[in-house]
């Protein structure tokens, strides 16, 4: 081997060696730039990068009918949102953002539709500049003005006087200018620019998530903006709520809102966001924890990496969110559509007939008796309820007029806000109030039933026992047996021989005033109202909506209730009594030339009120001394003065008499009742003494199918009585619709509803409960109960419609809901069913 040979593999490996001592070369002096040079420029850079988590939230469950029929759901939709790079913070960079913003809000614009103007920055009707914090509450008002300020970079002279703070107007001027607003732009399209910075600004600390510009855009936008590539600007999928059948069920599904200052600790404490749908009405609000996906414990969370400047470097991990449950409730869509459009249809056909009735010739002139009248109320409103009679379960439930919870997802226009709250209608009709659960009348002749029942089971009247119609019904004075000869009643036939010998039977086909005035009089008010309440016409119902209100039976407590304030009362009654003897103390003081506070009188009224306990016999004494104590009026001058009888009178007109217990009879008097009560009731007849308490939903699965809540029917109250009672009330109830029996509503039905056979197999009860004045019959409230089939009861339905003239006016209703029942009824029944092995032509 040669020597040259020999030093080749030596070289080689010098060179190696030299190559391996320059690379290492090299790594210390990266190693050194990286940890001495630029060792805190990094050092900063790894601290300043951070771990954020954003929230997700799943998507609000359906509301579906008892058949399945999808109420309410969430469909997808696109929000315009506007996201900020936070790491384009120069004044060219903040040019370009507000090009681009104005560019996106003309295009939503252009799409008819408005972007989300949250700015504190407003101008008034002569062009001048405020503030407005969505807030009356003066600490929530300083808070949102100090985070504004610092926000924006405003300087605060002195932190606790808001006075010394920047004006609306330097501060729009400002903000214009910083953010390159043209000048040539208005202030109503430049205050939508102003919106989307300001929550950019306030919610810098989170400026990785983007701010919603406008919710629920068209494709046409998304495609327009798309095709712009603005910078910021970016289309996000999101979800809205959707009631597909509009108008129906309106007033049982309820609506989503965003949430308010008054709710907002409960739902952040939730995990809600400021901008998460929340029920405030309806099924959407009683079973919002069902149906939202927003509560912590359903939410995701998507874990991200961020720099300095918020800006998103690396997505860590993603956990999806859990979706809200679906919740079924117990109405039948078909009957629901069928109510409501029976409602509508009925009251429109009452509010003709009335004004055919008072002003015949169309000439907007009252005639005849009503000629004295400035204006008369007349149908406008109403509800239909209808009960599973054997469950509790609402079929249906009417609200009119009714409203669309579509129109609350986008926002309320001009014309629905008038239509709603601020129209001269509104006030009269309230659209958004559900009337079948909120609305309290008096009953009128549909609470005789009550009467007769518990005139039965007190043993006051036989179930054979006759009594003859001797109108007009007298009462005596339960202290002197004097016959009170005030306003006695009168039943409602001029020829009162036709009622004589009436039985419970005959005295409700007929009802009778005269019959259920006796026997209110014989078993007294504390009877009577025991029975109401039994029968659940004094209770809530249960049902799971919002805004039930409970019914008033009568008796002294329902007048007045002495353990009670007086503006604490079932009835605005005491509040004019306390005032009138205010006013009469006042005059007693004045007339001795002393002045009292106003708050010696108003407690010297209330203490004298208190008095008032169901009996005032021999409270003279008490009378004298209270005045003493509390106006400094001697003993001896409140008895040569006629002071005590005066107060005496006025404290009378909150004692609860007989004329009032009788009236309670006929569902007159001091008594209301709802209409979900008053179907609770008629359901309560017909099954025999079972008071159910009422139910809407069937039950609730979370999004997995999980079973969430199953509802059970539940029992209020059972009443055992003898059969033969429950018989002949219900025998009394088929009489009355019975046109061969000569029943008040017999002749209130169509021809095609008797022909079909429909009229004979229901059972019901008319109510014609006055309003103000006697005469004025086109105002009483109208009313109808009935439960069909009358062989084996299945549903009640109740109809009730405020100045609907008479009970026998809305027997139209109950005919169409009851038809729609029947056909679906025949068309389930054996006959009409095909053997599932026989060849079908």
């Amino acid at each position: 081997m040669s020597e040259t040979t020999q030093k080749k593999p030596i070289f080689r490996l010098i060179v190696f060696m030299l190559v391996l001592v320059m690379m290492a070369a090299l790594l210390v002096k990266a190693l050194y730039d990286l940890t001495v040079i630029h060792g805190d420029e990094y050092y900063s850079i790894a601290k300043s990068e951070s771990l954020s988590t954003i929230k997700t939230k799943g998507s609000r469950g359906r509301i579906l009918d008892r058949n399945g029929l999808v109420l309410a759901y969430d469909e997808s939709c696109f929000n315009v949102c506007f996201m900020r790079d936070g790491n384009n913070r120069s004044d060219y960079d903040s040019a370009v953002y507000t090009e681009a913003l104005i560019k996106a809000i003309g295009i939503i614009n252009e799409g008819g539709l408005e972007s989300i103007d949250t700015s504190y920055i407003r101008m008034d009707e002569n062009g001048e500049l405020y503030y407005d914090f969505g807030s009356k509450n003066e600490r929530t008002i300083k808070a949102r003005y100090k985070n504004f300020c610092n926000a924006c970079g405003f300087a605060m002279k002195d932190e606790n006087d808001m006075s010394t703070w920047i004006s609306a107007e330097d501060a729009y001027l400002k903000l214009r200018k910083a953010w390159f607003i043209p000048e040539e732009m208005p202030f109503s399209e430049a205050v939508k620019v102003i919106s989307v910075r300001q929550d950019v600004l306030l919610n810098d600390y989170r400026s990785y998530e983007p701010v919603v510009i406008a919710a629920n855009v068209g494709e046409d936008i998304v495609a327009r903006l798309e095709m712009e590539q603005l910078p910021g600007i970016e289309t996000r999928i999101s979800t809205r709520r959707v009631y597909p059948y509009g108008v129906t069920a309106a007033h049982i599904l309820g609506y989503c809102q965003r949430m308010t200052e008054e709710n907002a600790e409960t739902y952040l404490a939730l995990g809600y966001g400021y901008d998460d749908p929340i029920g405030v009405s309806g099924i959407e609000a009683t079973m919002e924890s069902y149906l939202t996906g927003a509560t912590s414990d359903k939410q995701g969370s998507t874990v991200i990496k961020t720099n300095a400047n918020k800006s998103v470097i690396e997505v860590i991990s993603v956990v999806p969110p859990t979706d809200g449950g679906d919740v079924t409730l117990t109405i039948d869509l078909p009957m629901q559509t069928a109510a409501e459009s029976a409602l509508e249809e009925i009251i429109k056909r009452i509010h003709a007939k009335q004004l055919d009735r008072i002003d015949p010739d169309g000439d907007g002139k009252y005639d005849d008796k009503y000629a004295e009248y400035e204006s008369l109320e007349l149908a406008k409103t109403g509800a239909i309820v209808v009960m599973d009679v054997n469950s509790g379960e609402v079929l249906a439930l009417a609200s009119y007029p009714s409203f669309d919870p579509n129109w609350f997802v986008t926002g309320l226009t001009a014309e629905q806000a008038e239509y709603l709250y601020t129209g001269e209608e509104a006030g009269k009709t309230t659209p958004t109030r559900n009337k079948a659960i909120s609305m309290k009348l008096a009953p009128g002749s549909i609470f005789k039933m009550c009467t007769g029942i518990a005139g039965l089971l007190e043993g006051a009247v036989g179930i054979d026992e006759r009594i003859d119609d001797e109108s007009p019904y007298y009462v005596k004075d339960p202290e002197t047996g004097e016959i009170i000869n005030q306003n006695p009643v009168k039943c409602w036939t001029s020829h009162p021989e036709r009622h004589a010998g009436q039985t419970v039977v005959e005295a409700l086909k007929n009802s009778c005033n005269y019959y259920f005035c006796e026997v209110a009089s014989r078993i007294g008010i504390n009877s009577l109202a025991k029975w109401a309440q039994r029968l659940g016409l004094a209770d809530k119902t249960g049902i799971e909506l919002t805004g039930e209100a409970v019914g008033i039976i009568g008796g002294q407590r329902a007048l007045y209730d002495n353990t009670r304030a007086y503006d604490k009362q079932d009835t605005s009654l005491p509040v004019l009594i306390h005032r009138a003897l205010v006013t009469r103390l006042r005059g007693y003081q004045q007339s001795r030339g002393v002045e009292s506070s106003d708050e010696a009188y108003s407690r010297c009224a209330e203490r004298l009120m208190q008095l008032q306990d169901g009996s005032l016999a021999g409270k003279g004494a008490d009378v004298r001394r209270i005045l003493s104590e509390e106006l400094g009026i001697p003993d001896g001058i409140s008895r040569a003065q006629n002071w005590v009888n005066e107060i005496m009178s006025l404290l009378n007109e909150i004692q609860w008499k007989p004329t009032l217990t009788i009236r309670t009879g006929i569902g007159q008097s001091i008594m209301l009742v709802t209409p979900i009560a008053a179907a609770r009731y008629a359901s309560a007849i017909a099954n025999g003494g079972t008071v159910y308490d009422a139910h809407i939903v069937k039950s609730a699965v979370s999004s997995n199918g999980e079973s969430l809540l199953s509802v059970e029917p539940t029992v209020f109250d059972k009443i055992d009585a003898p059969d033969e009672y429950w018989d002949a009330i219900k025998r009394g109830m088929a009489e009355v619709v019975s046109p061969e029996d000569g029943g008040t509503a017999g002749e209130a039905f169509g021809e095609e509803f008797k022909q079909k056979g429909y009229l004979a197999r229901i059972s019901g009860k008319t109510g014609s409960a006055q309003v103000g004045n006697v005469t004025v019959d086109v105002q009483n409230t109208g009313w109808f109960v009935a439960f069909a089939p009358n062989d084996d009861p299945d549903i009640a339905v109740c109809v009730c419609i405020p100045n609907g003239y008479s009970g026998s006016s809305t027997a139209g209703a109950i005919e169409d809901v009851l038809t729609y029942y029947f056909s679906k009824l025949e068309a389930r029944s054996p006959e009409t069913l095909a053997d599932p092995d026989s060849v079908l032509p």
